[in-house]
């Protein structure tokens, strides 16, 4: 077994400890800072074999890892927070780990990001809000085409894939929702 971590651990510990690591800092074990593979501190991995380990899915999401545009809400704060957001998600909407953190995916819908809970919605389709909103309050797995915009205002269809999760407890906890840009 390598002295060495895994490489999205080597460099997630470099990114949250902001110095390079040399091969004598690592663990002996070959563990380093065991779940640590994002910076949000969620081990990533973890819950997305989670993901794929659901009993009785419905929807096929085929092979994901992080270099997915990805987040993860969680579904046991209120509003459903945003607790991960994958790079390439990040890349896909222009915005920050920063700007995403602790806020409701909602402010997706409008070119401003200005979105209110429950409020009627301008640029996105009502149905479509609306079988999202049932889907998180079932605890159902859910693909949509949704408009969205980017932080510049650019908008783009999202094909969305929410689906909900179990993870290491026995109520749904988290929801890993996936994104795509369609075209238009």
């Amino acid at each position: 077994m390598s002295s060495q971590p895994n490489p999205w651990e080597g460099c997630a510990l470099e990114q949250f400890s902001g110095r390079h690591l040399t091969e004598e800092a690592y663990d002996p074990t070959g563990i380093i800072y065991s779940g640590l593979y994002s910076l949000t501190g969620y081990d990533v991995m973890d819950i997305l074999i989670s993901l794929h380990s659901r009993p009785n899915p419905q929807v096929d999401i085929g092979p994901v890892d992080t270099s997915c545009p990805i987040i993860i809400c969680s579904l046991m704060q209120e509003d459903q927070p945003i607790v991960y957001a994958s790079p390439s998600f990040l890349e896909l909407t222009g915005y920050t780990m920063n700007e995403v953190l602790n806020r409701n995916c909602r402010f997706l819908q409008a070119p401003d990001g200005r979105v209110n809970s429950k409020s009627a919605r301008k640029y996105v389709d009502e149905k479509t809000v609306k079988k999202m909103r049932k889907a998180v309050e079932r605890n159902a797995e859910l693909q949509v085409k949704v408009r969205n915009f980017k932080k510049n205002g650019q908008p783009f269809i999202n094909y969305l894939t929410m689906i909900p999760i179990m993870y290491k407890s026995n109520v749904y906890n988290y929801s890993i929702g996936f994104q795509g840009e369609a075209p238009e």
